[in-house]
């Protein structure tokens, strides 16, 4: 109901991410050619962990997009496998290997199904191609789950990893990979990022990016909003979306050209932050 008012094509802050409205800074910029590296390196097992809304899933669906069809992808997400033959027939699955073999995987033993990985992996690695599984909130995984995990990265010829696993959670994630039980899988991680949070300077940056990207050159927001905004979200992106789009519509109930404070503060009541 906003955009006429201000100008837009659309809306500036929706909360699902966006490949094309995904905003790089120098920080971002610099994990993404991290995982291009541990990727291309074969390094095996990689780790981005970051708070809830900090933009981890935009990052990785950024990140997929730039992939070329040599890079065979499994994603995983919100994984709640009680068995771990359940996780090896998933993997099996979004690899597609049902459609290139035919084959049924039900009713056969966990031992069947990491020869048919494992023989799948080798195919791959033939034809000059990698194989990525990602596992988002990989907080979630079990302790068994991890530990297969650890298990399918010894799948290797004498030259390189034949899968590389990239684990995505939140920071308990890294607090868990310093229990005892979990050392010989957190020894094997050869990338580990932490993802942080806006700075001020981002948060404004990021803010005039997506009005950009919706259509409009004007800052509607001032400078006192934003630091309310950043100040409220901590530089989170997914509370500065949530705070921004309550503030335009607050903005245009009142026929303000430009969001000020007083917007920011209605918005901030209304999310109940």
């Amino acid at each position: 109901m906003y955009k006429e008012f201000y100008g837009l094509k659309e809306n500036p802050f929706k909360l699902s991410p966006s490949v094309q409205n995904f905003f790089i800074t120098p920080k971002i910029k610099n994990i993404i050619t991290t995982l291009h590296y541990g990727l291309n390196q074969n390094i095996g097992f990689m780790m981005i962990t970051g708070e809830v809304g900090v933009g981890k899933t935009s990052l990785l669906r950024y990140f997929m997009s730039q992939l070329d069809s040599n890079v065979e992808r499994a994603y995983l997400f919100h994984p709640t496998f009680e068995h771990s033959e359940d996780l090896l027939r998933f993997l099996l699955i979004d690899l597609e290997f049902i459609k290139e073999s035919g084959e049924d995987l039900d009713n056969i033993s966990k031992a069947s199904l990491l020869h048919k990985i494992y023989q799948f992996l080798l195919k791959k690695s033939e034809e000059n191609k990698k194989v990525l599984l990602i596992v988002d909130d990989s907080q979630s995984l079990s302790p068994d789950m991890l530990e297969e995990l650890r298990l399918l990265s010894n799948f290797e010829t004498n030259e390189e990893k034949l899968i590389q696993i990239l684990l995505i959670g939140q920071p308990e994630l890294r607090q868990r990979l310093k229990q005892k039980s979990l050392r010989q899988l957190a020894q094997r991680i050869g990338i580990q990022i932490e993802m942080k949070p806006f700075s001020l300077d981002e948060t404004s940056a990021y803010i005039n990016h997506r009005l950009l990207k919706a259509g409009t050159h004007r800052n509607l927001f001032d400078y006192k909003a934003i630091k309310l905004i950043y100040k409220k979200s901590k530089g989170l992106p997914r509370l500065i979306n949530l705070i921004a789009e309550r503030a335009l519509i607050a903005g245009y109930l009142n026929s303000k050209a430009t969001i000020g404070k007083e917007e920011v503060k209605l918005a901030i009541k209304e999310c109940d932050l």
